[in-house]
């Protein structure tokens, strides 16, 4: 949890829920909640399920670090971790019942979910049932990609197109707006678990080291680039890598270069540079004269990676520009589905004691 806050509790907040992060967002106090989007599973619970896990977010990170002896961190919205998608609803009233416990929101508030365009109707139904559990006097669902858009700053109910890439933890998802709705969408594979997931293994098969995601996480935010081969000749930096030798059995650090670590991503960067192409040339040719002027937003942790948007670019043959605050994009997009569903916040009138 961010630091409390007990002067104004908000009665309204936006949430995201993320294949990495849970953001809970406020017009007024702004990010209250921005904790992993993980659960700590005791494996020699005496029951199974959502009973056996005891914390989520950074507290549970913090103790499987501590001791994960008989315990496993679970991913509930990550693509590999598609089964545990049964242990949202819980995930989301654990931070929201926490965030009321520290007064980071007040009674009955109402509440705004932004949800992804492949979630079932039943996973809806129980997060909806989680909101109110934990006290919501209403609950609104928007699309994820309404609601970066509007996060972005994108005048979405222009008859102008815009184009939008939200590089998202299970993959990225590349939207056409126009007239106040997605007139267009496709799946780019280039999430960030995946490219984790990738480097990884390169990494396993080059210098015989397993490591976990976590530390190929930290090591592509670090070091990682997505257009390595074109330039080589500034990709002088090294990080310190821990892992496992796999031959000797030993714990081990080594040292990764950049050039190194994006030449393991190169092909999964190509991947999703072809799908970004075919997905702009498969818009009607008008729409694809008008993006000259618009260009494309990137928004996402994605879009953190050096030279993603150059690798866009050269892909799409359009402008490019990554938006502000990309990591909070959606929620903050939600926060403003807020205000105009309800107008604007009335400002608590001044007490005269």
């Amino acid at each position: 949890m961010l630091n409390n806050r007990k002067k104004n509790t908000p009665s309204r907040i936006s949430i995201d829920l993320g294949g990495y992060h849970t953001r809970i967002f406020s017009e007024t106090e702004g990010l209250l909640v921005d904790e992993p989007s993980v659960g700590l599973l005791d494996m020699d619970h005496q029951h199974a399920g959502t009973k056996a896990v005891s914390h989520y977010g950074i507290v549970a990170a913090e103790m499987y670090d501590a001791a994960p002896t008989g315990k496993r961190l679970i991913h509930p919205l990550q693509s590999d971790s598609v089964n545990n998608i049964g242990y949202c609803p819980k995930m989301l009233g654990y931070f929201l019942l926490q965030a009321k416990r520290e007064m980071l929101i007040g009674k009955s508030p109402i509440m705004l979910l932004t949800t992804p365009g492949d979630i079932t109707e039943l996973q809806i139904d129980q997060l909806r049932h989680a909101c109110f559990t934990a006290g919501a006097s209403r609950v609104h669902l928007v699309d994820n990609g309404i609601a970066t858009a509007l996060g972005a700053g994108l005048q979405i109910d222009q008859p102008d197109p815009f184009l939008l890439i939200d590089f998202g933890a299970r993959s990225a998802r590349l939207y056409t707006y126009a007239n106040n709705e997605i007139i267009a969408a496709a799946e780019v594979p280039c999430g960030g678990d995946l490219l984790n997931q990738k480097l990884a293994e390169g990494i396993r098969e080059h210098y015989g080291i397993q490591i976990s995601n976590t530390a190929a996480a930290d090591a592509k935010h670090r070091i990682g680039s997505a257009m390595a081969a074109n330039y080589s000749h500034r990709l002088r930096n090294t990080c310190q890598v821990q892992g496992r030798a796999i031959d000797k059995n030993f714990d081990t650090q080594f040292s990764l270069s950049t050039e190194s670590a994006c030449m393991i991503l190169h092909p999964v960067m190509m991947q999703a540079a072809t799908a970004i192409n075919k997905a702009v040339m498969s818009l009607p040719s008008n729409y694809r004269d008008q993006l000259q002027d618009t260009g494309i937003i990137l928004t996402g942790g994605g879009a953190q990676l050096t030279q993603i948007d150059q690798l866009v670019m050269e892909a799409s043959d359009l402008p490019v520009e990554i938006a502000n605050r990309p990591l909070s994009t959606t929620v903050r997009g939600g926060g403003k589905m807020l205000e105009a569903i309800h107008g604007p916040l009335e400002t608590a009138p001044l007490s005269m004691a």
